[in-house]
């Protein structure tokens, strides 16, 4: 096997280890860890690199800005806002009218066009703010 098909291979069972599991965040240490991948260090942050850029993976400041969190990006999430708790790392999918309001105000009032594929709002999910999370 050459070194471009075993690159390849690599990046695609990546890309599957995301897409297998949509609502879930990962650090590069976590791919690290995960033993159905056995990837190299510099193989992890090449192809998480990549798959931000590219915009297969969103990419979150981890909560205290440790480091930084990668998930799968449906199709969806490029037409709506993000929530994203930074406690537990949950991310909720915010499309409703109120948004869409709130994007066209932008650009009507301060003529700045909003990438919703990269747009998240930080804050603490009602289940850890239960927990005592707080903001």
């Amino acid at each position: 096997m050459g070194r471009k098909e075993y690159e390849t291979r690599q990046r695609d069972a990546l890309l599957r280890f995301f897409r297998d599991q949509p609502d879930r965040c990962f650090s590069a240490g976590d791919i690290l860890k995960e033993e159905s991948l056995s990837l190299g260090q510099a193989t992890v942050y090449r192809l998480l690199a990549h798959f931000a850029e590219e915009g297969e993976l969103v990419r979150f400041v981890a909560p205290e800005g440790r480091g930084a969190l990668y998930q799968y990006k449906k199709d969806a999430c490029r037409s709506h806002f993000h929530l994203k708790c930074g406690r537990c790392g949950k991310l909720i999918h915010m499309d409703c009218a109120f948004m869409k309001e709130m994007e066209a105000h932008i650009m009507a009032e301060h003529h700045f066009s909003v990438d919703n594929a990269k747009t998240t709002i930080y804050g603490t999910c009602a289940a850890c703010t239960e927990m005592g999370g707080g903001k």
